[in-house]
């Protein structure tokens, strides 16, 4: 039986992930546009939304999940098309729209964009929680305004595409945690089920310790920059890119561990269980 990964690779192989990601969204550029389009304009949607005003209750904890759902779900969508579409272009050719609308490209997209979102919102109520535990006994020396538990704008920012920027670096620091970052092309590509690619992620990052200080550095990066007043038109600029070259990163980084840089290194039969 042939290898199938995760394997150990050197960390130039990153340097060459990125590369390679920029020169496929300039292959296909329209493609890339208007999946990068697809976050701002689903927030905009949701935000405008009348059911949200039901969630600005004095708990806060309603308001926080109801931001992240209209930020964070459609960031975590354009990911996961992002990733996909990678490999219809890499392999050089766009696929029907009846390929594109089938049932089972959706629903494991939908899937893959539901548990993106699930590691998102559990990182950032662990965050909302310990703030909440805190910042009354540490900050209460330090300023007059304590970072109160019931503040409901928790992880926003002060516009939209800062905000989604931050939840992307939120994303990051959450894949850092918990070594699920190659569990969006395992789910999508393989089709293994979430609790195996999970498994087989946490194995890649153990086998390449180096991605976990890219990773963390990387998020902590995106999640300054985005609450940065100096640097806010950077900010907007980056957030809609970044989404979609960290989906295009991803189907390389999985193509490179898993596959040794081939897509037909193995049969689905032979994927492990």
């Amino acid at each position: 039986m042939k290898y199938w990964g995760p394997k150990a690779v050197p960390p130039r192989n990153g340097w060459d992930w990125l590369r390679q990601g920029v020169l496929l969204l300039m292959h296909r550029p329209a493609v890339f546009i208007a999946i990068a389009l697809l976050a701002p304009a689903g927030s905009l949607v949701l935000v405008n939304l009348p059911v949200w005003t039901w969630f600005t209750g004095p708990s806060g904890w309603l308001a926080v999940v109801s931001n992240l759902i209209c930020y964070g779900l459609p960031l975590t969508c354009t990911v996961s098309l992002a990733c996909g579409f990678a490999r219809v272009v890499n392999q050089e050719r766009l696929p029907r729209w009846s390929q594109v609308l089938n049932p089972t490209a959706g629903r494991v997209l939908t899937n893959a964009s539901l548990f993106l979102f699930a590691l998102l919102l559990q990182g950032y109520l662990v965050a909302y929680l310990l703030r909440g535990l805190v910042a009354p006994q540490v900050l209460s020396a330090f300023s007059d305004a304590i970072f109160s538990p019931a503040d409901p704008s928790f992880g926003m920012a002060e516009s939209l595409l800062a905000t989604q920027l931050g939840l992307l670096g939120g994303l990051l620091v959450v894949f850092q945690f918990l070594g699920a970052c190659f569990v969006l092309p395992l789910h999508l590509f393989r089709e293994l089920p979430l609790q195996v690619s999970w498994r087989q992620s946490f194995l890649a990052v153990q086998l390449n310790p180096w991605l976990l200080p890219v990773l963390g550095l990387a998020g902590v990066a995106l999640l300054l920059l985005s609450f940065s007043k100096t640097l806010s038109v950077v900010a907007q600029i980056l957030a809609l890119p970044l989404p979609v070259l960290l989906g295009v990163v991803l189907y390389l980084a999985w193509l490179d561990l898993f596959q040794g840089g081939e897509e037909s290194a193995m049969p689905d039969s032979e994927a492990p269980a």
